[in-house]
């Protein structure tokens, strides 16, 4: 697919500056560039800030961490190893 697509002139600028930056070897690479950036950002959700937002309230809301002793290392520790067992099929 090589089209070509009218810009507005702000966004004619932006390219120019862009490319007279040195960012972008070309006006192709720049659209590719940002063509990849915005189907990454479809892609994860977790960019949302609504996302984020309701995030924030849930850890806000819920209750008070415990400080994270040696039994909690230890528990994790365990954790790590088997799921890498698991993984590795030991």
């Amino acid at each position: 697919m090589s089209d070509s697509f009218p810009l507005p002139p702000e966004f004619e600028g932006f390219v120019r500056e862009q490319l007279a930056a040195g960012r972008f070897r070309s006006e192709g690479e720049l659209i590719r560039t940002a063509l990849r950036i915005l189907a990454e950002r479809v892609a994860a959700p977790a960019l949302d800030p609504a996302w984020l937002k309701r995030a924030i309230d849930d850890g806000l809301s819920s209750k008070p961490a415990q400080p994270a002793g040696p039994a909690f290392w230890e528990s994790l520790r365990t954790r790590v190893r088997s799921t890498a067992r698991e993984r590795d099929g030991d």
